[in-house]
């Protein structure tokens, strides 16, 4: 059963004149920095300059117009219903914290109180109800796969996290089809160019150590250092879903088929 717990409600009841206000509020919300600056390790002052960027104000309020009439957490618990149905697999127990303003990144666990949750930004949604669909989907499988496993699916190998993030984003592809990869993979079609013109030199990288955690950061991490490794960051997420793509095709199967399987049947 999952809890859906929304932060700063009051942010869905702003106006073009007030959301600036509304939105600095944030800066002295004790539970998001527990939730999102410290562990995502932000600069409150990164997030106060964007306060003057039209193009973020009207990301912030394109969301809040799509969403302030609507129940949030219904949405989502249908979401995750209509999931379950159509994979078979029913998550015991979880918690997804919604949060918006503050425009850094999408979806992601973390730690609270020594409790893994998930942490929904909303605004990077842009108040389309696809892309939402796709941040679900894609947070759902992890859901399923830590609970069959009962390990840490995000830090125990880039093996295990190539194939984790695989069927994340091809569940996305499932669930929202006919979009761009880059879209499923949730990084610049640039790096997926990329990845797809550089599979040898990926898989270089990685000799001998695709059971190992030490390369995660190369691969996986927002702020890795591509000009000392040539590996876009992000690459990972990237990599996994082509693995995991092919998977299912050369099989004609579909993600519920595979979400229980362990990462090296899969690669």
């Amino acid at each position: 059963m999952i809890e859906i717990n929304m932060v700063n409600k009051r942010i869905f009841s702003a106006k073009k004149e007030n959301i600036i206000y509304l939105l600095k509020e944030n800066f002295n919300n004790e539970l998001l920095d527990k939730l999102y600056f410290i562990p995502k390790k932000i600069d409150k002052n990164i997030i106060d300059t964007k306060l003057n960027n039209e193009n973020y104000i009207s990301k912030v309020l394109n969301t809040i117009n799509y969403f302030c009439d609507k129940n949030i957490e219904k949405m989502i618990m249908n979401k995750i219903k209509c999931f379950e149905e159509e994979t078979s697999y029913k998550i015991n127990e979880g918690k997804i914290y919604v949060i918006i303003g503050l425009d850094t990144t999408t979806i992601y666990t973390t730690k609270l109180d020594d409790e893994d949750v998930t942490v929904l930004l909303l605004e990077s949604t842009n108040g389309i109800e696809d892309n939402l669909d796709i941040l679900l989907a894609h947070e759902y499988t992890h859901f399923i796969r830590k609970q069959i496993f009962k390990r840490d699916i995000f830090e125990v190998s880039i093996g295990e996290r190539f194939v984790t993030e695989g069927i994340a984003c091809n569940y996305s592809r499932e669930i929202v089809p006919n979009k761009d990869d880059y879209e499923y993979c949730i990084v610049d079609k640039t790096i997926v160019d990329w990845v797809k013109n550089n599979m040898d030199k990926v898989e270089t990288h990685m000799i001998g150590k695709v059971s190992t955690n030490e390369l995660m950061s190369d691969y996986f991490y927002m702020f890795a250092d591509a000009t000392k490794t040539g590996i876009p960051a992000r690459t990972g997420y990237v990599y996994g879903y082509l693995k995991v793509k092919e998977y299912l095709k050369k099989n004609g199967l579909k993600v519920k088929d595979i979400i229980s399987l362990d990462w090296k049947e899969i690669l």
